[in-house]
């Protein structure tokens, strides 16, 4: 990684062109349609749950974080509500959503998040991660399946994960990575998943 900065720090790059290049690196190394790299993982977690806000539509993107008329609720299980030197809340509400806690801090039921789904709900955020509650809480099968079932996309917070397969096979729309920490990169995010959601996340 330091080999491959060093040789690229004094050129200039068409960046349209090396997203692309880097988005087929993630397909390819993920098995998602498409990703994407970002500053870090907490602005991929920004990023994506921005994206399942707008879309595509550029005039919503260009107006975050106003979300008038937007979906703008994000379900988090309350034994998920993790902070990394910020909190997982503010990095969400940075994009003007507003967070919906499901279920209590030591217990999540399927009936809580299905019945915290509205017409409001943009996405679900399921964390990946030793400082969550590691009992009682709803897996990502079961989120998913309650999730797509009302057509609401969900995103996994895999910071500190290298598995870079597992959840999105396991149902996840979108999965975010941190570049550095196990994969041992520079400092960055990666985001993959769907193409849309990818597409509008670059956006």
């Amino acid at each position: 990684a330091i080999a491959a900065m060093a040789a690229i720090a004094g050129e200039f790059v068409e960046m349209q062109q090396l997203h692309q290049l880097a988005s087929d690196a993630v397909a390819q190394a993920t098995g998602a349609e498409a990703g994407f790299i970002t500053a870090s993982c907490a602005s991929a977690i920004t990023l994506a749950v921005a994206a399942t806000l707008t879309g595509e539509r550029l005039l919503a993107i260009e107006r975050l974080p106003d979300t008038t008329g937007l979906k703008r609720e994000v379900l988090v299980q309350l034994g998920h509500m993790v902070g990394y030197g910020a909190s997982l809340e503010q990095t969400i509400a940075m994009t003007g959503a507003r967070v919906v806690p499901v279920g209590t801090v030591s217990m999540a039921r399927d009936y809580q998040l299905d019945q915290a789904i509205t017409e409001s709900t943009a996405c679900a955020v399921f964390v990946v991660s030793h400082m969550t509650v590691q009992y009682a809480m709803l897996s990502l099968e079961q989120v998913c399946r309650i999730c797509h079932a009302k057509g609401v996309p969900v995103i996994v917070d895999a910071a500190s994960e290298y598995d870079l397969r597992g959840f999105l096979a396991r149902g996840a729309d979108l999965v975010v990575y941190s570049g550095h920490k196990f994969l041992g990169g520079p400092t960055s995010g990666i985001v993959a998943g769907s193409r849309a959601l990818v597409q509008a996340a670059a956006l």
